[in-house]
Parts: C-alpha cells; sequence; structure tokens
C-alpha cells in the first residue's frame, strides 16, 4: 500500500500569484529615531529621517525569519512542523512582490479580522525584526523571557516588582556582544499614519530596564518597527522599519548568563523544528544521553547541510529516513504519472559543521566549541543540482530552508547522500 505523500507538493496548476509569493524579492527602508522624540509628548518624528539602510529579502529569507521567530517562541516541533512553505502559501494573497518597496496587496488591511489581522502582522514583525538583527550582525537570537527565566528560578532571583512584561528576544553578534529586541509592527489601512510614536514608545517600555537585569550586560537595545501599506496607497510614505537604540543603564541585581546562552537557544529550537526534540532538550539543558541521527544530506555552495523533510503531518511517513526514499523507488509507475509535473521537496537543515559541533561527544569543552563556531555567509538565491534545483534561505547560523524542486521524478530521483551523527 502506497503512503500518502502529503509533504511532496506537486507543482501543477499553481496560480501566478503563489508562483510570486514564492519566488519574490524585495526591500524595506530603514529609519533610526531618536530616543527622546519617541517618549515626549508633541515632538514630532516626521519627517522621518534619511533612511540609514535598506533591508534586503526573498520571500524565502522573510519565510525563514517568520519560522525561526516561530520556533523561538513555540518550540515544540509538532507546532512546527507545517515548514516555511506553510508561511508562503498561507499568506499568498497578502503581500505585492512587484513593487520597489515591499507592499500588502490592495484591499488587505481590511480583509482579515482585527484579531487575525493582528496575529499575522506580528508574525512578520517578528520575522523583519530578525532579519533587521541579522544585517547588524546577530546572528544568534533566543527568546528573552524564557532563558531569563529559566536562570532565574535557578539562582533563587525574582521577576522584577515593576516589570510586567519582557522583550522578545536576546541576540549575540560576531564580537559575541548581546542586545535586547523587541519587535512592533502593523498593516496600515490607506491613508492613515503609521503609528511611529506608540509603538515605539510601547516598545522602549517593554525594554526599559531589562539590560540591568542580567549579566553579561546587553551593549544594544532595539525596539523595532515594521509598518506595510497597501500598493495601492497613495500616501507619502512608503512600508518601512523604524527603530530606536536606547543607552543601557547601570546593572541591578542581575541574573547570571552562561556564555553559550543565546547559542543553545537559538540551535536548539531550530533543532526541535527540525523534529530532533531530544537533541533540542539535550542542548538547552546541556545534560541528557545523546542519540543517533541518520539524516540526508543537501550540499549548497561549498556547505553540506543535514536536512529534515516536513511534512503537514508530523513524521508520518517519516521523509527524512533512507527507508522512505529506498521504497519510494520501487513504488509502481502510476504514481509517477501523478507526478508528471514535478515535485517540490520542503527541506529544514542546518550546516554539518555545526550539527557535529553541538553534539560534542566531551561536555566540559561544549562551551568552548559552541563558542568557537564563526557565522557563515548568508544565502539567499536558488542552487541548480543534478535532476532539479534547490530554492531557499542560509542564515548566518548556519540555519537552511527551502525546497528541492524535482521536474522529472520519474527519471531523476533526489539522490540523498546520507550522514549519522551523535546529538
Amino acid at each position: 500500500m502506497m503512503p500518502p505523500l502529503v509533504g511532496l507538493r506537486r507543482w501543477t496548476a499553481v496560480p501566478r500569484q503563489i508562483v510570486r509569493s514564492f519566488n519574490g524579492r524585495s526591500n524595506l527602508p530603514v529609519h533610526e529615531l531618536v530616543k527622546s522624540k519617541v517618549e515626549t509628548p508633541h515632538a514630532r518624528t516626521r519627517p522621518l529621517p534619511s533612511a540609514s539602510g535598506t533591508v534586503q529579502f526573498s520571500a524565502w529569507r522573510l519565510a525563514h525569519a517568520v519560522k525561526k521567530a516561530d520556533c523561538l517562541r513555540l518550540p515544540t516541533a509538532a507546532a512546527l512542523w507545517a515548514g516555511a512553505s506553510g508561511f508562503l502559501l498561507e499568506n499568498s494573497n497578502l503581500f505585492d512582490w512587484t513593487t520597489s518597496e515591499w507592499c500588502l496587496n490592495e484591499g488587505i488591511s481590511d480583509f482579515y479580522a482585527d484579531f487575525a489581522g493582528t496575529g499575522i502582522a506580528g508574525r512578520v514583525a517578528q520575522g523583519m525584526a530578525l532579519l533587521f538583527l541579522e544585517d547588524n550582525g546577530y546572528a544568534y537570537v533566543g527568546r528573552f523571557e524564557t532563558e531569563w527565566k529559566q536562570r532565574a528560578a535557578a539562582q533563587n532571583k525574582q521577576w522584577p516588582g515593576d516589570k510586567t512584561r519582557a522583550p522578545d528576544f536576546i541576540a549575540e553578534n560576531v564580537k559575541k556582544e548581546w542586545a535586547l529586541a523587541e519587535s512592533k509592527g502593523g498593516f496600515l489601512s490607506p491613508g492613515k499614519n503609521a503609528p511611529i510614536k506608540t509603538a515605539l514608545k510601547d516598545g522602549l517600555n517593554q525594554l526599559n530596564g531589562w539590560d540591568k537585569f542580567i549579566t553579561p550586560q546587553p551593549a544594544k537595545s532595539f525596539a523595532i518597527g515594521t509598518f506595510l501599506r497597501e500598493s495601492a496607497d497613495t500616501s507619502g510614505e512608503t512600508s518601512f522599519i523604524a527603530f530606536v537604540d536606547p543607552e543601557p543603564e547601570a546593572p541591578e541585581n542581575p541574573v547570571e548568563f552562561p556564555p553559550d546562552a543565546v547559542r543553545r537557544a537559538n540551535y536548539a529550537s531550530w533543532l526541535s523544528a527540525m523534529g530532533l526534540e531530544d537533541a533540542a532538550n539535550r542542548l538547552r539543558k546541556g545534560e541528557g544521553e545523546r542519540r543517533r541521527y541518520e539524516l540526508p544530506i543537501l550540499t549548497v555552495g561549498a556547505r553540506q547541510y543535514a536536512v529534515s523533510i516536513t511534512s503537514v503531518m508530523p513524521l508520518y511517513p517519516d521523509f527524512s529516513s533512507r527507508q522512505f526514499w529506498s521504497d519510494f523507488r520501487e513504488w509502481p509507475f502510476a504514481l509517477f504519472s501523478w507526478f508528471r509535473d514535478g515535485i517540490d521537496i520542503e527541506l529544514i537543515g542546518l550546516d554539518l559543521q555545526v550539527l557535529r559541533t553541538l553534539g560534542s561527544s566531551k561536555q566540559s569543552s561544549a562551551t568552548s566549541e559552541l563558542m568557537a563556531l564563526e557565522p557563515s555567509e548568508r544565502q539567499d538565491t536558488s542552487t541548480y543540482l543534478e535532476g532539479g534545483a534547490f530554492y531557499g534561505s542560509v542564515f548566518s547560523d548556519g540555519s537552511l530552508v527551502g525546497e528541492l524542486r524535482m521536474r522529472r521524478p520519474a527519471e531523476a530521483f533526489p539522490d540523498f547522500k546520507w550522514v549519522e551523527v551523535e546529538l
């Protein structure tokens, strides 16, 4: 009996709008605002200062960032297994990728009910915040509240009495400096001004003082707002990102973080998204027995990536197993006539060198080996392989999402190589 091929998608009779949502590229200008103008009543933030830069991205890079933010918020494989392409498919009607600067499609700002629209805008804003952080050298990201509470409990430290909320993220750059970040954002109805002061002031309130409750103390804090307009909006402003970077405060009874805390949080959430839950828990806690995993290998450029092949039905069938692909070759030819226009195999993975570092056999040296990792060059382009092509995104932490598009599956199967790793 042939197992359900829920993880292999046919690429036939696909609407052009969805094709654009997978292949689109765009950018957003970035404006840095002065903290005093954001916090002072009646102080003007408009006209906006000249853009300090742009965040450039493909649809895959955006989906990668949204998926990474989701992983940090919901670190369980079952909640994440639909993969990055699920975000692009579900929201193919949301974005206009044809404009010089990224926009919503016409009518989208009022399309969703208030709660749904706020939720989607928040996810997009968190994804754009991660792209902003990566563009500024912050390759590694953890969920700040989760990390702080875990260590505060172990050190008998109480939640600060004057705090009701905490920032979204804690991030680390190539200099091993930390930063806190809070994301805000929204979809703007035509003609409506972006609520820059309200959003960024709220972000500053959420950041306020948290840097002094952690050691090593973060060198930076960012309140980041992403505001998206519709393509037909004739307002003077475009879609944009705005941010404020307040000065750090003097330490006050801080919770101590180990030097590899952010990196462990970053990679544990991604291992969980790959379905390697035991390995993720071991990395989070720094303890537990290792397991041996056999994973397919994808070569992109000069690097190899161990990948999991995602499914909308968690781990059934197990598309990442050697047995599945061996059986796939034995199925009747009728199967391939159904796939005559090709199949797309969604992948989520991690640089093999990074994965092997995470599986270090010596717990005493695991921290130093993890801290010795250097961010790699990110990739945001297609790569042609024998029998198909890879479309996707690789972040500087070595995480990968994308699709292996096979156009002649009856003649050219994905010829995966395999690797065994202990994690």
